[in-house]
């Protein structure tokens, strides 16, 4: 009787295993197939203005190239105007589509929203890329963070994408069209022990954006989530530079993560944006919560001694 139970647990904790982790790969295969019989441009399919934020440099940046390539007039939205309208040129040069550039902090807070929603919602906004935000640089304790990074991680990791959802959603479902494509991190997966507010806000994004896509499913308007693990962007250069060559070897740039990232918009609704990625997340998903924060805990505690800890000696 015992051994019949844990034959039948088994194949039920190997059932869902399986569902979860290759269901995104066989739906982008059917969905590349299908797409490929009916075949329609993305401002066709969602409308003619792709907003991206944290478009100046990495992910954002990628995502912004990777639309305009696609034929989609695009919104690039960031705190930096140099780089922005670098990007904006750039993307003019290469691509040969309509541009805008929005200058906003998001670590600002609740006075950055008026001036968004005056520019946005007249747009016929197809598609709303949430990439913007931020980490502190190395791992650390959360009484070692100081106050002011905390409240960057509470206004540009949750309140950005949580409002401009709230802003933009409206108008999509009037047009029964629009995808959401809010970009989260594997850091989601489980509690991170020194990069314990990181970890949450990401948990939050995944969260947030699993249910906002079951609201949204009945007007007709998409919500992709995006679980990256280490791209090579501002946020992950103390890693490159660092001795540990583990963390270098898990690195991959932006054009190879866009490169199969971008295949999946509009294909599927979860993905980890990279193949070698999508093999992280299946590998974790087999490991309890408490190994999880465990193993999470070693890495990082192992990186804030090594630059952290490191750092602060030198300055003394």
């Amino acid at each position: 009787m015992f051994c019949s139970l844990a034959a039948c647990l088994g194949v039920y904790v190997a059932a869902v295993w399986l569902y979860e982790n290759f269901r995104t790969p066989v739906l982008l295969v059917l969905q590349t197939l299908r797409q490929l019989v009916f075949r329609q441009k993305l401002s066709q399919r969602y409308g003619q203005w792709a907003v991206i934020t944290g478009a100046s440099d990495g992910i954002g940046k990628g995502y912004a190239h990777y639309l305009a390539a696609k034929g989609m007039a695009i919104v690039l939205v960031a705190r930096n105007a140099a780089k922005l309208n670098k990007v904006a040129d750039e993307i003019k040069a290469k691509h040969g589509v309509e541009t805008k550039v929005l200058v906003a902090d998001f670590s600002k807070g609740a006075e950055i929203y008026p001036q968004l929603e005056k520019a946005l919602v007249p747009l016929d906004v197809g598609i709303l890329v949430n990439n913007v935000g931020v980490s502190h640089d190395t791992p650390m304790h959360v009484d070692e963070v100081p106050q002011q990074t905390l409240w960057d991680l509470i206004h540009v990791n949750v309140a950005a994408a949580t409002l401009l959802c709230n802003i933009l959603a409206p108008s999509m479902k009037r047009r029964q069209r629009g995808l959401i494509i809010n970009v989260s991190s594997i850091a989601s997966v489980g509690p991170s022990p020194c990069m314990a507010t990181y970890a949450a806000s990401k948990a939050y994004m995944t969260s947030f954006s699993i249910a906002l896509r079951d609201e949204l499913r009945p007007f007709g308007v998409e919500v992709q989530t995006v679980r990256p693990s280490f791209v090579h962007t501002n946020m992950t250069d103390f890693l490159v530079t660092g001795k540990e060559k583990w963390s270098k070897n898990m690195m991959v740039r932006v054009d190879n993560f866009m490169a199969y990232a971008g295949c999946t918009i509009g294909k599927v609704d979860m993905t980890s944006g990279h193949w070698s990625h999508g093999l992280q997340l299946a590998g974790l998903s087999l490991v309890p919560e408490v190994v999880r924060v465990y193993m999470f805990g070693l890495i990082n505690k192992k990186l804030r001694e090594q630059f952290h800890v490191k750092n602060n000696n030198k300055k003394r």
